[in-house]
């Protein structure tokens, strides 16, 4: 064997063990950032139970289809407040909502809250034209933890 062949073959090897060094180097980068990033989109937070079907929870039509009225009776005992998140599709403005929070009084049993489907600014409304129904989401916080209710409602 001359020694041209030796070098070509000895460098040919160089360049395999480059290669397969580099092939496991950039493998390896990846499986982990494959694990950070699955790891990122597990969720982190607990699922929250569902409040205890004794709870009424109502929404009423008001103001020809302007308002709706939150009627909430008989909620756990220790609530401090209701956040509330209401969502709907508009006709001309896609999908809009309306959100806020109850603060409980001292043994307060039921809730009655206006809510207008639209915005209001200076006095004047721009009212909604809801199409379809209308998703109720609500939140109870108090001693007890926190608590879901969640209802599509036809208004």
């Amino acid at each position: 064997m001359n020694l041209g062949k030796k070098n070509l073959m000895i460098i040919g090897a160089v360049v395999i063990i480059v290669l397969l060094i580099g092939g496991v180097l950039v493998a390896s980068r990846r499986t982990t950032q494959l694990k950070e990033i699955n790891e990122e989109l597990l969720p982190t937070e607990a699922v929250i139970p569902t409040v205890d079907s004794s709870v009424s929870v109502d929404l009423i039509s008001a103001s020809a289809g302007r308002e709706v009225t939150l009627q909430i009776k008989d909620f756990p005992n220790g609530t401090e407040s209701i956040d509330y998140e209401l969502s709907y599709q508009t006709k001309q403005q896609g999908l809009q909502g309306v959100i806020g929070t109850i603060q409980m009084k001292n043994n307060e049993t039921s809730v009655d809250k206006t809510l207008t489907l639209g915005t209001c600014s200076s006095g004047a409304c721009v009212y909604h034209q809801v199409l379809g129904k209308i998703r109720l989401n609500l939140r109870f916080t108090g001693d007890y933890g926190d608590k879901v209710f969640e209802k599509e409602y036809e208004i």
